[in-house]
């Protein structure tokens, strides 16, 4: 967009003053059409290449709706394992890495779903209300993940698995 900007204010600079034959309206005509020509000659470029992103951009977001786990929701089991595995207690960071201190209410998808995050245990994450409608449908970082797995040796028993997130495959 700013590009876009630049160009439409450069091309209304005058580089040479234009030679009006007779004064008047058709010589006003005459500019105001020159520097609508140079506009539209200096927005083109621009503007096919946003049209270019966008057909990537629908492209992959086709991609990814190929990639979503038929199951949505965690079963009840998994939502007790999980919240049992957490203590009860928000999983996600609250700031500066520290974990969350508030109780967690929701079961959620650490890769989200419709991204193509699995519903496995793997991926499964205790949130408080709070925490996940700020992650929203945002993909984690990978230093988030390893934060969220430095985190969980501390309260996971030593024979379960500390990891955390999980994509389906490409089908």
């Amino acid at each position: 967009m700013v590009w876009l900007a630049i160009s439409a204010v450069g091309a209304l600079m005058p580089n040479k003053v234009p030679t009006v034959a007779s004064p008047g309206i058709s010589g006003v005509t005459e500019v105001a059409r020159e520097m609508l020509d140079r506009v539209v000659a200096a927005a083109a470029p621009p503007g096919l290449m946003l049209v270019a992103l966008a057909i990537v951009a629908a492209f992959v977001v086709a991609r990814d709706v190929r990639r979503r786990d038929p199951v949505r929701r965690f079963t009840l089991q998994q939502r007790r394992e999980g919240m049992a595995r957490a203590a009860g207690q928000c999983e996600m960071e609250a700031g500066f890495g520290r974990r969350c201190s508030r109780p967690a209410e929701h079961g959620d998808h650490f890769y989200p779903w419709s991204k193509g995050g699995s519903t496995s245990m793997q991926n499964f994450v205790a949130a408080c209300a709070r925490c996940n409608r700020t992650k929203g449908a945002g993909i984690p970082s990978p230093g988030q993940q390893e934060r969220i797995q430095r985190q969980r040796r501390d309260y996971v028993p030593s024979d379960g698995s500390v990891s955390v997130g999980e994509r389906q495959p490409l089908r």
